[in-house]
């Protein structure tokens, strides 16, 4: 199956904030990041634990190398 690059590079921009935003922070911040985090692979159609990976990856690298 192919995903959409475009959108899998705005699936990620976005759980890299949320991921950020939500460590240290209140559950509720958790509970949004995980949400999002399933609603994102639905809409990729991957399995979660595969876009959680992706997600981890993204946010250890350093920015200038995803440009």
């Amino acid at each position: 199956m192919t995903v959409n690059r475009a959108l899998l590079k705005q699936a990620l921009n976005e759980l890299v904030r949320l991921k950020i935003g939500a460590s240290g922070q209140t559950l509720v911040l958790s509970h949004l990041y995980t949400f999002a985090l399933e609603e994102w692979a639905d809409r990729l159609g991957v399995e979660p634990r595969k876009l959680e990976k992706l997600v981890l990856v993204k946010e250890a690298l350093p920015t200038q190398v995803l440009h």
